[in-house]
């Protein structure tokens, strides 16, 4: 992850924008994710999972760097995905990681 993401995920984090674990599904269902962020090395199951979930409420989804990296920039121990709530936010993050 390049550190532009990595700070906007700080902002959101200190914003409580985020989500992570299993309430990522939870806000997907609610239609409350705006964007879910993955990371590269989570397991096939678990990212099949978020993904066809993802994918069948409209949500977008990103796979972008590692679970270590995803950790450090959240502040929480072994997160393999987060959802963004906000809807700048995850442009904004969505922006960084095209760039």
């Amino acid at each position: 992850m390049n550190n532009k993401v990595l700070g906007l995920l700080g902002i959101a984090c200190r914003a409580r924008k985020v989500v992570t674990g299993d309430s990522v599904l939870a806000a997907v269902r609610q239609n409350k994710a705006k964007l879910v962020l993955l990371c590269s090395d989570c397991g096939s199951n678990a990212q099949k999972k978020i993904q066809d979930k993802c994918r069948f409420y409209g949500v977008e989804w990103i796979v972008e760097g590692t679970a270590e990296e995803l950790s450090a920039a959240l502040g929480q121990p072994r997160r393999i995905a987060a959802a963004i709530l906000d809807e700048g936010l995850a442009r904004a993050i969505q922006d960084a990681v095209m760039k």
